[in-house]
């Protein structure tokens, strides 16, 4: 039987937690050891202040650690790794999420860790424990570092005309430039001209003379391309590149290829699509979420469409949800996409967010012709110089004081491309780079179908209100003693916009899907509502030219 009293035995448990607990006060977030290294002490009870140490630390130290999508990321080069309709070239940099296994590891280069030890009555180091990186990790918040708007593998220009060149982390645009010094690149001139811009501009497509572009439309677009994936990164918005040509071995993916070689120093990374639109939208969410630059889909060989898509291209982030998990993300958009196919077809509202590239070799064997170099091993040996002319045409552009051109509109939904690409290059008096895009329209069902509608319809009844049911009735008339129809191209085209045999269900959906549309000059108006059956009259109302506009082009 123990003669320890209960008050003896309370006061030796109140001595052996009072050797557990270090002396003196708890460690700020200035604590620093005698080298100079910041110290973070690892002290029961101090869970909050040690988060914030941390922080402190992690911020402090910088290195490769970064936010970005509201994640913590790291930029490493992605493992040679076959992916799930996603490949990458030999080198390629992505974006990783940090876990707490690896925060740990940052936090032991950011600082040192202690926690005091009762039998030495010393601080003793220690790793950082997991609670404590699982904890800073639970914020989900991190101001005190480096918000991550981008990497870039080549010099780019800010949307201020500001040059960046030097690799390192840039605050104002939060781009992180992560490259070695670049053979051949020197800076462009302070204030270029507009001669030191077209001399670059001409130096740019000799690096592609060999190439059977259609005209010199085709040819500006080939340097909006260029343009493009050297600031894509800033850009909110950009068209999609996509370069057609009706033979197989022409040269479109070399194109794309080019792109690529010149922003980043590899191939581009190659997006399958997939079965649906499911997969092809997780596809596209994960090299979106892992950062790369630029993405080809190559050897499209279906009609290229789909809601996700125009988002791509038309909006500074999407929502979406990455293979493997099961939750939306917001992932910013800054990549170029670049679509490849022989006769690529376009659809939908994606034809006005596609910049077009169209090459024909007048051959049947394309693939036979012999070049006098190696095209990608010529890019690569020049690309410094390359970058610094693309730069150059930017630079120049801004040191005129971005001037208005004659001509064109601010591109909707396309603003910092419109003024950082595509005027520079009609500037220089270059083809609008814009204009081959135009032809994807002849390739629109819908649109040839409002034409022949719209137009049969003036004229059977001119500017005479009718409802869906009575112009479908018109349409059925018959021509007496034959089987032919009395309006003939009326007929047809209803056929067209019912996809089957006319009725006043679908003509009545096609008409209010296609309300104040203008085709030719003519615009479809919904012109009231019918007294006795109490349905939409429509009518097509001719539209005088100046009300459209048609002196200034505008391609999209």
């Amino acid at each position: 039987m123990s003669n320890v009293t209960p008050l003896e035995r309370s006061a030796e448990k109140l001595d052996k937690a009072n050797k557990r607990r270090p002396p003196g006060k708890a460690a700020s977030t200035g604590t620093f050891d005698a080298d100079g290294h910041r110290l973070i002490l690892h002290d029961p009870g101090r869970l909050p202040e040690i988060l914030d140490e941390l922080g402190a630390a992690l911020a402090e130290y910088g290195g490769n650690l970064f936010v970005y999508t509201n994640r913590l990321v790291r930029i490493y080069v992605a493992p040679e790794l076959p992916g799930k309709g996603i490949s990458r070239a030999r080198g390629a940099l992505v974006l990783h999420p940090v876990d707490a296994a690896h925060l740990a590891e940052i936090a032991g280069r950011a600082a040192i860790h202690k926690r005091w030890d009762v039998k030495s009555e010393t601080y003793r180091p220690i790793n950082c424990p997991r609670y404590v990186t699982e904890g800073y990790l639970s914020r989900g918040n991190w101001p005190e570092l480096r918000s991550l708007t981008a990497f870039v593998e080549a010099p780019t220009v800010t949307l201020s005309g500001r040059l960046l060149d030097q690799p390192g982390y840039d605050a104002e645009t939060g781009l992180f430039l992560a490259f070695a010094p670049i053979p051949g690149y020197c800076a462009p001139p302070d204030r270029p001209t507009m001669d030191d811009a077209a001399g670059a501009a001409a130096r740019l497509l000799g690096a592609v003379s060999e190439f059977p572009f259609c005209d010199d439309s085709d040819k500006s677009a080939f340097l909006a391309g260029v343009l493009t994936a050297l600031l894509r990164r800033q850009l909110h918005a950009a068209p999609m590149m996509a370069v057609t040509a009706p033979t197989a071995g022409t040269g479109k993916t070399l194109i794309a290829e080019t792109f690529a070689l010149l922003a980043t120093g590899r191939r581009a990374s190659v997006l399958s699509l997939g079965q649906d639109d499911n997969e092809t939208e997780k596809r596209l969410a994960g090299v979106l979420l892992a950062g790369d630059a630029c993405v080809a889909l190559d050897n499209v060989e279906r009609p290229l469409k789909g809601e996700l898509l125009c988002q791509v291209a038309s909006q500074q982030y999407v929502r979406l949800r990455p293979l493997g998990g099961s939750g939306m993300v917001s992932i910013p958009t800054n990549a170029l996409l670049v679509a490849t196919g022989n006769n690529l077809a376009v659809v939908g509202d994606l034809k006005r967010r596609v910049a077009l590239i169209r090459m024909d070799a007048c051959q049947e064997r394309p693939e036979q012709r012999t070049f006098s170099t190696n095209h990608l091993d010529e890019i690569l040996i020049h690309r410094g110089e390359l970058i610094r002319d693309a730069l150059t045409i930017c630079l120049a552009y801004h040191a005129a004081g971005s001037p208005p051109v004659k001509g064109l509109y601010p591109l909707g939904g396309f603003d910092h491309w419109d003024t950082m690409v595509r005027r520079p290059l009609v500037w220089l008096g270059m083809a609008d780079p814009l204009i081959a895009s135009e032809s994807l329209r002849d390739q629109d069902a819908d649109l040839e179908c409002m034409r022949l509608l719209f137009g049969a319809w003036q004229e059977v009844f001119q500017d005479r209100a009718k409802t869906a049911a009575q112009v479908v009735a018109t349409g059925l008339e018959s021509l007496p003693a034959t089987i032919g129809h009395a309006h003939a191209e009326l007929y047809d085209a209803l056929q067209l916009a019912c996809t089957e045999k006319p009725n006043t269900r679908r003509l009545g959906f096609w008409l209010g899907k296609h309300k104040d549309r203008i085709v030719d000059g003519l615009m479809l108006k919904q012109a009231g509502n019918d007294g006795h059956a109490k349905v939409a009259l429509w009518r097509i109302h001719v539209v005088e030219p100046s009300a459209v506009r048609a002196d200034v082009h505008i391609p999209f």
